[in-house]
């Protein structure tokens, strides 16, 4: 486990996940999404098999499941159908590649195209090099029936188009080293991937002038206290000590941090999930019941009956009784 001593944590872009939940909206830069641990010693998993969930509506994409890694291994993170965070965004899914003796994951991120995912085969239309499960017509996304689990009574946007599938049953997870995906990216990905970077490194900048506007805004009592020297050499002595910590406490304590956050983030999705259940079973009951009303009712008019034929029956109603009179 040495290896493991070098190996570098991000924090899960649990929030990240929460805005690509939300409603479309215009903008410039892409998103990515990172998970917690983004470099191992071995190699992932095959790709389990699992069906494609129903689109719960217009409008999602579907964003393949992947191996996230924690302190004990690999587990499965299954894939979501999710808003993209503007019109005419794309997945590019992300992938582990072996780099440097080690297998480093590659966040996903969201672009006006998608760029290179190792060459994997996700299925459902990222069959290793671009998107054949859709595309987008002004604000509009279209959906191919071929990969997709889609309700056509209720999405119409829909075309019918054949994707050539390399069936492998390995279903390989990963590009590069032993039994691994051997793809190069294209020019064309290489691109993607150039000005995917460019607008990430633009929207960091972009952050970092606007925090320290803020910073300049606030008003001498608002900001950060000068440390005094008595302080400032406290801090140093104290330095070294922090400096010792052994990199697996650390290591441990943001592997932790990263699993709490993405459990919080499985439980909205979970909620969200149930919430749109829930109201679904509610509309399909109140349409049952009108139908079972509308039922009734009918068989109610067609057993009533016919009084305007009972009427002009021989001696019968009001004309029956005159008669008798005059005898």
């Amino acid at each position: 486990m040495n290896t493991l001593l070098r190996l570098s944590a991000t924090v899960l872009a649990a929030g990240a996940l929460l805005a690509t939940a939300a409603a479309p909206r215009p903008a410039l830069a892409d998103v990515s999404i990172s998970i917690g641990v983004n470099a191992w010693n071995e190699p992932p998993p095959p790709f389990p098999a699992y069906s494609q969930p129903m689109i719960p509506g217009p409008g999602y994409i579907w964003t393949p499941g992947y191996w996230a890694v924690s302190h004990g291994g690999y587990y499965w993170v299954p894939g979501a159908w999710v808003l993209p965070p503007y019109a005419g965004a794309l997945w590019t899914p992300g992938y582990w590649a072996y780099i440097g003796n080690a297998y480093r994951w590659h966040s996903g991120y969201w672009g006006r195209q998608v760029g290179y995912y190792g060459g994997i085969n996700y299925g459902h239309g990222y069959i290793g090099r671009g998107y054949a499960g859709g595309y987008w017509k002004r604000d509009r996304f279209y959906y191919n029936r071929e990969v997709n689990n889609i309700n056509v009574t209720r999405i119409t946007n829909v075309y019918s188009r054949k994707v050539v599938k390399h069936v492998d049953n390995r279903r390989i997870s990963y590009h590069g080293g032993k039994g691994g995906i051997q793809r190069r990216p294209t020019a064309h990905e290489t691109a993607v991937q150039r000005q995917h970077e460019r607008h990430r490194a633009a929207r960091d900048q972009d952050h970092r002038k606007r925090d320290a506007a803020h910073d300049r805004t606030r008003t001498p009592d608002q900001r950060p206290e000068r440390p005094q020297p008595q302080a400032q050499q406290r801090q140093a002595q104290q330095a070294p000590a922090r400096q010792r910590q052994q990199p697996e406490q650390r290591q441990q304590q943001r592997q932790q941090q990263s699993a709490e956050r993405r459990q919080q983030s499985h439980q909205q999705q979970a909620r969200q999930q149930q919430a749109r259940q829930q109201q679904d079973a509610m509309r399909r009951q109140s349409d049952t019941r009108r139908q079972q009303q509308a039922q009734r009712d009918t068989r109610r008019d067609s057993a009533r009956p016919d009084r305007g034929a009972g009427g002009a029956r021989p001696g019968g109603g009001e004309h029956g009784n005159r008669g008798g009179r005059d005898r």
